[in-house]
């Protein structure tokens, strides 16, 4: 069951204003330091699940004896808890489910009043904002007119409560650090997650003759997916014994007890939420990084939000690991205590707030990348090109900011870096900014014969030296500079270059950067193409573009421009480079790669950046 907001008031931490949340997504981060109060929106659910958990009531507001400690409550006044929930309206029904107010039509809230005098919870519901039972348990026939009646089976609205509830309680699904796998397993508790329970499933799946092909999808998608987060080859998962069997490409063969904890949470975790993929679960995440490596916390989660889409989960955490994964499918909430001990969730919205989560955390900038490979360019055209090859041959997986971040060198000021600490203090390390770099250079070569020989200009022949003696000084036990560091030299003159002649010729011969004229007033002059063909377009790998395309022109009666007037032009556009290059890539795709090396240098490009 599906869920869009959740306020909730007077639980625990959470005083009588209580907390709201809204703008859930598939992934919900809830991060903060210790003891902020994280944790107690999945406290509250477990507990609401097992106060719930027998066969609930049709026809009535729902009333469940229970026994609430005031220690749960607000500042252990034991006032009332009370919990509104906001159900999606993108949530699915069968025509066996029999529910008169669909979520699709009207704003379902589940409404729930936990009194600690008397010992009793209240599970009701809410149609556009009035509830369907009243405190006497008379029914709302008409919920314009506010006619109450005593409640029978042709009234509508009759079930719905028993559903919602039912549905939303069963979607629920808690995963704190210590998971029980073993098959000797004594957690009694139905709600708890309990891998013990699971083997039991995965054994009925295995030994159903009828769909045999339930246990193949299983198991093809496990081995697919542990591969991925151990980075190791899973090449075969069984039930054996009653227990659950991997073997490895190793040769090595391991039961679920003989893993190490965050492996067998993982297996046992992914195996429950894959045997419930075609449902909607809540899934409720306890620090994951008590026990798993940061990598394979973030792998794990990628497979959430990218294989179980139809699954949302809560994740708690006051690990910034996961923080550098923020897309459109993550909602990020920051928890925090104020003097009183209220506990305070906000969403992470903005910019600012995202590095006030990080402070709360004590999270320094040294301690974080900000991306995981830092790309190195002359200018801003620069970026725009790369930006959009690095799209197409990642296939759109790549982010800026997260995978890969530019910064700008400016050309010159090259000779201002270095790859390590050097003897010079007034070097800059390339390295300090990012723990991989990628330096992207023009060659500015003027022919063959210089590109072949290494005639670069003397601040990228300066780098280039400092990376050769870095590289023979410096090593670890298996890399060197040359894996954290790489240098891309244009194979022709500039990047443009590596343009296709076709593409280029149309942008820059297109409205806005198209020459009509040139000089003022008296002196001013009709241009016009020699050619309207880009075959003409005469633009070889060591030609300068802004000279290439000014050599197009000739005045409206057919005489040649002086030297004077092709450097106007020339200078006009190379002063547009930026919306030059823009308006190449809205038109670029895999079809203009192949002048050069382009290609392989892209494909390059992107596996260092994945590594």
């Amino acid at each position: 069951m599906k869920i869009d907001s959740i306020k909730l008031c007077g639980w625990r931490s959470y005083d009588l204003n209580g907390v709201y949340i809204s703008g859930l997504k598939s992934i919900n981060l809830i991060i903060g330091p210790n003891n902020s109060g994280k944790s107690n929106l999945a406290k509250y659910f477990n507990y609401l699940k097992s106060i719930a958990s027998e066969k609930l009531s049709t026809g009535t507001a729902i009333s469940v004896a229970t026994e609430l400690d005031e220690s749960q409550t607000w500042d252990w006044g034991k006032e009332k808890i009370n919990c509104e929930i906001s159900l999606s309206n993108d949530n699915v029904f069968t025509k066996d489910d029999k529910v008169s107010y669909t979520v699709d039509e009207n704003k379902v809230t589940l409404d729930c009043c936990h009194d600690v005098s008397s010992n009793t919870s209240i599970l009701n519901m809410k149609v556009n904002g009035k509830p369907i039972f009243n405190d006497s348990n008379l029914i709302c026939s008409d919920l314009e007119t506010d006619k109450w009646i005593d409640p029978t089976d042709d009234v509508a609205g009759f079930s719905d409560n028993e559903f919602y509830w039912s549905s939303f309680l069963n979607s629920l699904v808690f995963v704190d650090p210590i998971r029980h796998h073993s098959r000797n397993s004594n957690n009694e508790q139905s709600y708890y997650f309990d891998g013990a329970k699971i083997i039991e499933e995965l054994d009925k799946l295995r030994l159903d003759r009828a769909t045999p092909s339930n246990w193949a999808g299983y198991k093809k998608q496990i081995k697919q997916w542990l591969t991925d987060i151990l980075s190791e080859q899973v090449t075969n998962i069984d039930v054996v014994k009653k227990d659950l069997n991997l073997e490895f490409e190793s040769g090595l063969s391991f039961s679920l007890d003989q893993l190490g904890t965050g492996v067998s949470q993982i297996v046992m975790l992914l195996s429950h939420l894959w045997i419930n993929k075609d449902v909607n679960l809540n899934v409720f995440l306890e620090e994951p990084e008590a026990n798993l490596h940061p990598e394979s916390v973030v792998k794990l989660v990628s497979i959430f939000e990218k294989e179980l889409v139809n699954h949302r989960f809560f994740i708690t955490t006051h690990s910034p690991s996961l923080i550098d994964c923020l897309n459109e499918n993550w909602a990020v909430y920051r928890t925090l205590k104020s003097s009183n001990g209220a506990s305070s969730i906000t969403p992470n919205d903005n910019v600012i707030k995202h590095y006030e989560t990080l402070d709360s955390l004590g999270v320094k900038a040294s301690q974080i990348l900000q991306a995981n490979t830092v790309l190195w360019v002359e200018g801003p055209s620069d970026r725009i090109y790369l930006k959009k090859l690095i799209d197409i041959y990642s296939d759109g997986e790549l982010k800026e900011g997260k995978d890969y971040s530019f910064l700008y060198f400016g050309g010159t000021n090259l000779a201002s870096f270095t790859a390590l600490d050097d003897i010079d203090e007034n070097l800059i390390n390339i390295l300090s900014t990012s723990r991989k770099a990628y330096l992207i250079a023009d060659s500015d070569c003027s022919s063959q014969t210089n590109r072949d020989d290494g005639a670069f200009k003397a601040y990228l022949g300066s780098m280039l030296g400092r990376l050769q003696a870095a590289n023979a000084d410096n090593a670890g036990l298996d890399s060197t500079v040359e894996d954290y560091v790489k240098v891309w030299i244009t194979e022709g003159r500039e990047i443009e270059n590596y343009i296709c002649k076709n593409l280029f010729f149309e942008i820059l011969t297109s409205q806005g950067f198209k020459r009509e004229s040139i000089g003022k007033g008296d002196s001013r002059k009709g241009l016009e193409l020699k050619s309207t063909q880009a075959s003409d377009f005469i633009f070889e790998k060591f030609d300068s573009f802004d000279k290439a395309i000014s050599d197009c022109y000739q005045y409206q009666d057919a005489t040649q421009l002086e030297e004077s007037s092709l450097s106007n032009i020339s200078l006009s556009y190379a002063s547009k480079k930026v919306p030059i290059a823009k308006a190449v890539v809205d038109k670029l795709d895999k079809t203009h790669c192949s002048m050069f090396d382009l290609e392989n240098k892209i494909k390059d490009l992107v596996e260092f950046i994945r590594k």
